[in-house]
């Protein structure tokens, strides 16, 4: 009967731990079907309604987790010179040192240090996101607001293989003379405003236990 009562006491305390314990997110395998959108406006003369570009090349992971969304942590990566708008010579003029200046650095990094001001919607969550933002020679202190959806055991359905997937939407306006592309705009094509759309898919290779929490949804 001690015995019993030990090994309940055990597995009593490990599922604690598991329901404690961060989940690891890959957006890699799954980055077709993320999007990180840059929309430019114009002064008009040229592309009239502003122009829309994506990035393709998209990776990082985050820790999350689900129990308690103020622990995660975990960082984005893009390429630089994966970003593409509808027009080839906005595509050319993006890679130069005015703007990217991709050859020189050709890597943007955003480290997600925190998440904070939780606020449950029915099953997502909202939060503000803060970290650093690695651009160009330059890491910028940064934040938006997201949203966040888990999906136990959904992976199987995108790529065959066994896991949980984790979707972040968000969306913030920014200054390019914040991101030292100031000189970009003052060429009087495109107005200083530049508004960043994200939609990321991260995908685990472990199922999270069937323990309660709020962020359990299906699609």
């Amino acid at each position: 009967m001690i015995i019993n009562k030990r090994r309940m006491t055990f597995g009593i305390a490990f599922l604690g731990l598991s329901y404690l314990n961060a989940m690891t997110f890959d957006f890699g395998p799954l980055s077709q079907s993320s999007v990180i959108e840059v929309e430019l406006k114009t002064n008009g003369n040229f592309a009239k309604h502003g122009i829309r570009g994506n990035f393709s090349n998209i990776g990082g992971q985050i820790q999350f987790f689900p129990s308690n969304p103020t622990l995660s942590d975990g960082e984005v990566l893009l390429d630089a010179r994966s970003l593409r708008f509808g027009y080839n010579r906005t595509n050319v003029d993006a890679q130069k040192e005015d703007w990217l200046s991709s050859r020189n650095h050709p890597k943007i990094a955003f480290k997600l240090k925190s998440l904070s001001n939780i606020v449950w919607k029915e099953r997502s969550v909202l939060a503000r996101a803060h970290g650093s933002l690695s651009f160009k020679r330059i890491k910028h202190d940064f934040f938006l607001p997201v949203e966040i959806r888990y999906f136990r055991n959904k992976r199987k359905k995108y790529d065959g293989k066994r896991g949980d997937l984790i979707t972040i939407k968000g969306e913030k306006s920014l200054r390019l003379e914040d991101l030292d592309m100031e000189q970009g705009a003052k060429l009087g094509v495109i107005s200083n405003a530049v508004l960043v759309k994200i939609f990321l898919v991260g995908a685990s290779n472990r199922v999270r236990p069937l323990l309660p929490t709020r962020l359990l949804v299906s699609p």
